[in-house]
């Protein structure tokens, strides 16, 4: 998770980026607000490295943010219990975040980190109908492309090869650490997620 300095440096940078997506000044139990964050977490848990949530900003003109600041309600609405069961409901696997208020120059955010996915890409695990518009998608996978700052279902041949990648990656890595407990790999160096290729030449060697 970030440190201070980097947690400012998200406020400060005032334009979106694959991992970094704003929000207006909302209250968590507000549907819509519900809706926008589950879809956002959904998709930075798809990322390498995650991504990071800001609420509390507002878009001036196209591509550009500002702080607004958040009422006392409107911070303390945003539970990790309350948005744990909420998101998770509708996410699976669940996706793993912190979330937590930022004052930085007199003004209130809150903060959502949200942590790539362990072993398996999240998905979409149930619709959810918002007046009469169906607003999450059963099946979908969230994410965030190259292309467009946007959180929506994964929509590119590149992105879900770029998303099939990290799977196998992940999925290798906690291979890897399996096999080092057991003792049949070298304990050192600690395993990286992209050491597929060197544990494939391992696990040919036992």
């Amino acid at each position: 998770m970030a440190n201070a300095a980097n947690l400012q440096f998200y406020i400060q940078h005032r334009k979106e980026e694959r991992y970094l997506e704003y929000k207006r000044s909302m209250v968590w139990t507000d549907d819509d607000t519900k809706v926008q964050i589950a879809k956002a977490m959904m998709a930075m848990s798809n990322l390498r490295n995650g991504g990071v949530i800001v609420v509390g900003m507002r878009e001036i003109k196209r591509g550009v943010w500002e702080p607004e600041d958040m009422t006392h309600e409107q911070i303390t609405s945003f539970t990790q219990d309350d948005i744990a069961q909420w998101v998770n409901d509708y996410a699976v696997p669940a996706v793993q975040f912190t979330v937590g208020p930022l004052l930085l120059d007199k003004k209130n955010f809150v903060i959502i980190q949200v942590r790539e996915f362990d072993s398996v890409p999240t998905i979409c695990r149930k619709p959810k109908t918002l007046r009469g518009r169906v607003v999450l998608k059963k099946g979908a996978l969230y994410y965030r492309s190259n292309l467009k700052n946007e959180s929506a279902p994964i929509s590119s041949d590149q992105d879900m090869r770029e998303l099939i990648e990290l799977a196998v990656n992940n999925g290798v890595a906690r291979r890897i650490t399996h096999y080092r407990e057991l003792g049949f790999v070298a304990t050192f160096p600690a395993p990286q997620k992209d050491d597929a290729i060197k544990y494939e030449q391992e696990r040919e060697g036992l």
